[in-house]
């Protein structure tokens, strides 16, 4: 595994990788340290970063319901 980014956002950390496969895939770290990890698979880190960021908008939105 290659760690391709690294953002933060809103106290969630997003992790954008490519696997041994050579895809990429994005993982969430929550803002308690909980890592949430997604089956989907990208042929671009930048694909995979643009639904990574989606991902963290909706945990985000639902974050501030629950507040």
């Amino acid at each position: 595994m290659k760690i391709q980014n690294v953002i933060g956002i809103d106290g969630y950390t997003l992790l954008i990788y490519r696997s041994l496969d050579q895809l990429y895939r994005f993982s969430i770290i929550d803002f308690s340290g909980i890592p949430f990890s997604f089956d989907s698979i990208f042929l671009t880190a930048e694909e995979a970063k643009d639904k990574g960021l989606a991902a963290v908008e909706i945990a985000c939105d639902f974050d501030r319901q629950s507040s």
